[in-house]
């Protein structure tokens, strides 16, 4: 825009009256755009009480005004140049001051002012005004190092790492100024402006973030006026964080093997939750429950861990990362300490064959052990029994360590050692010695004397003891007339041989011997079975009754002669002509039940093979005991027969007490007498017993309690009987059990209860078939 000569000249003119008649005041003014703008003038005089004349504004360097103001007349007039829209207004504000007021404003309104003041007699004032107008910036934007920030968190950053924030204002005029704050402290103010793309910024670095910068909030702030708030943009730093502590709770206590433990690991401070491993001498562990807190900020996993010996000494580790973190990792470890029962092994001494182990050869055996705690205490079995230290039978026995000298077959067996600490005791697999050593007879090798008819086979079964089991057998038969052969008619197992004989002629009974061979040798001593005429067995003969109680009775008998063949023994008991029992066994023992108390027996026993019965020896009589208990009870619950014949008289005596005094008075008198003159009866009463004692079992050889006799005074009209003694002092007491008989007790004519025991003697004159008493003295008062 070209300014013509005569605006200049105008201009230059203003200036000179300015500086010759008033020094210029520059004022400046901003205002928003659309807004309100305030441009000062000054109405002070030079000399006061001057008065002002004329207020003119000019704009830029416009000759004319824009704006007039004449106080010359009676009334003050304004003027505007109709190009201001009727926008500008001068407002007086006192008698020294006066604004001009532009609203709204516009862009174009940006401009140097002058407000030129005329007074009557002092020099003209002029006030220059810079008048500028504000645009707020358009926009505002924060990136981070990745990428534009959005709903007011930044990209999640690692614990560790730098933070770039970048604040861009875009648009405004004048540009405007970026800041950073935080918590209303100025962290930067550093602008950079960009005019060509109407941008101006600020960059906030953070070289390294720690714990405190998680979800703090930096503030953007844009201004480009103080007319107008400053622009803010919030920014929250997210953050990944890394464990901040790992512990293993608990004090690395000692476990147990094969019980079940429940192991903890806690981790504080990562964020997000950290990721708990648990780990076993470098092997991953499977399992582990995890639970976060409410907060987040703790982690915890319980590993369910059922140790076993093999742990023993082994590490134990839980690590906990945050997988978002490169080497965040954290770990606690725990070497396990497992407590556990022996192990325990048994092997043969160094040097040693199992196969070459005979009869003279000396065996030791080593334990080997490994246990936590070591153990206290050291066991060897042989066949499940202990053995102990003994030099004369060549067993040495030193803590790990079992030396057999001179082993022999009885050295045989199943050896075991068995070790004991806090944990338990265990035993190691069995090491089966097999002492080798020619045959022998074996115990059960059969019968010396057997039986055989003529004509008949006969099986005779050889057994013999060996190790290794004998394989090989020899037969030969040796008569009386001294006629020896061998013989071929067996077949043979492992250890056994049977000879299938046939005695045809008298001839052929003799001695059968048998010889076995193994690896080991020939059997020096053959077993012989002699061979006789079958026949019928001998009688069972020595017979007694042992064990005689009130219901049973133990009867033995000695065996006699077989006959050649297998027997068995039979037995018949009898009470008077019948039959109570009969009982077969292999053995003449026998145990009858369920007898009679007080009551005469008599038994036979005779044995049987397969020819025939023996003969009958001479019967073998018993009695039973007697089952006193039950008879005294019984006596001393019962009415006597003098108990009843006095029941008459007192009946009337009481009757006639209630008819006449005189009557009652007498009685009275006979009563007295009565009890003066009293017979007492002989009759032991047995101490009262107290309630549920405990029953004593049958013993013979147990004497009876003994029992003063007890005169019974409160019953004066007792019978005595003619006989003194009612007591049998050897009598002794017995258990009576229940037994299936409908027969009763001839002196109670009751069941027997089953295992009642009582003390009591036996009424010796009590009839068994009439249940009366014997005849007896009356008394007399």
């Amino acid at each position: 825009m070209k300014m013509s000569s005569a605006g200049f000249l105008v201009l230059v003119l203003v200036l000179l009256v300015t500086c010759s008649e008033a020094e210029p005041a520059t004022e400046f003014a901003e205002a928003s755009d659309g807004g309100t703008a305030s441009l000062p003038c000054s109405l002070a005089p030079s000399h006061p009480p001057d008065k002002v004349t004329v207020v003119l504004w000019y704009r830029g360097t416009q000759e004319s005004p824009i704006y007039k103001y004449d106080v010359r007349s009676p009334r003050p007039q304004h003027w505007a140049d109709a190009s201001l829209e009727n926008r500008y207004f001068l407002r007086i504000l006192d008698a020294e001051r006066a604004v001009m007021s532009i609203s709204p404003t516009k862009l174009s309104d940006e401009e140097m002012f002058h407000c030129r003041v005329d007074f009557v007699s002092s020099p003209t004032r002029i006030t220059h005004v810079n008048l500028t107008i504000v645009v707020p910036p358009t926009g505002v934007q924060v990136n981070d190092d990745f990428t534009m920030v959005k709903n007011g968190i930044t990209t999640a950053y690692a614990e560790g790492a730098s933070l770039t924030l970048t604040c861009t204002a875009t648009g405004g005029k004048p540009l405007a100024k970026v800041s950073w704050w935080r918590e209303g402290d100025l962290v930067t103010n550093h602008s950079q402006y960009f005019p060509d793309r109407r941008k101006s910024q600020s960059v906030l670095k953070i070289d390294k973030l720690i714990r405190p910068h998680l979800l703090a909030i930096y503030s953007c702030e844009v201004s480009n006026s103080r007319l107008q708030p400053p622009l803010v943009v919030r920014v929250a730093i997210d953050m990944y964080l890394r464990p901040l502590e790992v512990t293993l709770l608990g004090n690395n206590p000692e476990f147990s093997a094969g019980k079940r433990y429940n192991i903890t690991c806690r981790c504080r401070g990562s964020r997000p939750p950290a990721i708990i491993t648990w780990w076993k001498d470098g092997v991953s562990l499977e399992g582990g429950t995890v639970t976060v807190s409410a907060d987040g900020n703790t982690t915890t996993s319980t590993l369910s861990f059922t140790p076993t010996a093999a742990d023993h000494g082994l590490i134990l580790t839980c690590k906990a990362s945050n997988q978002r973190i490169p080497f965040s990792e954290q770990q606690r470890t725990w070497m396990l300490r497992v407590n556990y029962p022996p192990k325990v092994t048994l092997t043969l001494g160094h040097g040693l064959d199992t196969s070459v182990i005979k009869e003279g050869s000396d065996v030791y055996f080593e334990c080997h052990l490994t246990a936590n705690p070591w153990v206290h205490r050291v066991w060897w079995l042989r066949d499940g029994n202990r053995l102990l230290s003994n030099s004369t039978a060549g067993v040495i026995v030193s803590n790990q360590t079992l030396v057999l000298q001179s082993v022999s077959r009885a050295s045989s067996g199943r050896y075991c050692c068995e070790a004991t600490n806090k944990e338990g005791t265990s035993t190691s697999p069995a090491f089966h010695l097999r002492v080798k050593f020619p045959p022998v007879c074996g115990e059960r090798g059969g019968r010396k004397v057997l039986g055989a008819a003529k004509d008949e086979p006969l099986k005779v079964e050889c057994k013999v003891d060996a190790e290794p089991p004998a394989s090989f057998f020899r037969w030969s038969f040796n008569s009386t007339p001294g006629i020896s052969r061998e013989l071929s008619e067996f077949t043979t197992d492992l250890g056994t041989s049977m000879l299938t004989y046939v005695p045809r002629a008298p001839a052929d009974y003799g001695t059968l011997q048998c010889w076995g061979r193994n690896e080991i040798g020939s059997q020096s001593v053959p077993c012989s079975y002699h061979i006789v005429p079958a026949g019928k067995p001998d009688p069972p003969h020595t017979c007694t009754a042992a064990n005689v109680t009130h219901h049973s009775v133990l009867l033995t008998c000695k065996k006699g002669f077989d006959g050649g063949l297998r027997q068995k023994f039979t037995m018949e008991l009898s009470s008077g002509e019948e039959i109570v029992a009969n009982m077969s066994s292999t053995t003449p023992d026998f145990i009858v039940t369920n007898l009679e108390a007080a009551q005469d027996y008599s038994a036979i026993v005779y044995s049987e093979n397969s020819k025939g019965r023996s003969k009958i020896l001479s019967p073998l009589a018993f009695r039973t005991q007697p089952a006193p208990g039950l008879k005294e009870q019984r006596r001393s619950t019962g009415p006597t027969e003098g108990e009843k014949s006095g029941t008459g008289p007192w009946l009337y005596i009481l009757l006639a007490a209630g008819s006449t005094l005189i009557v009652a008075g007498a009685i009275g008198a006979i009563i007295v007498v009565v009890k003066r003159f009293r017979v007492d009866s002989p009759v032991r009463e047995r101490r009262p017993r107290s309630p549920k004692r405990e029953e004593s079992p049958l013993n013979p050889r147990v004497p009876p309690p003994y029992t003063d006799p007890i005169t019974d005074d409160n019953n004066p009209d007792l019978i005595p009987p003619t006989n003194e003694s009612l007591l049998d002092a050897s009598m002794v007491p017995y258990t009576i059990t229940a037994r299936p008989s409908s027969k009763r007790n001839c002196a109670t004519q009751m069941p027997v209860k089953p295992y009642h025991v009582t003390w009591a003697p036996i009424l010796q004159s009590r009839n068994c078939a009439t249940q009366t008493p014997p005849p007896h003295k009356e008394s007399s008062v």
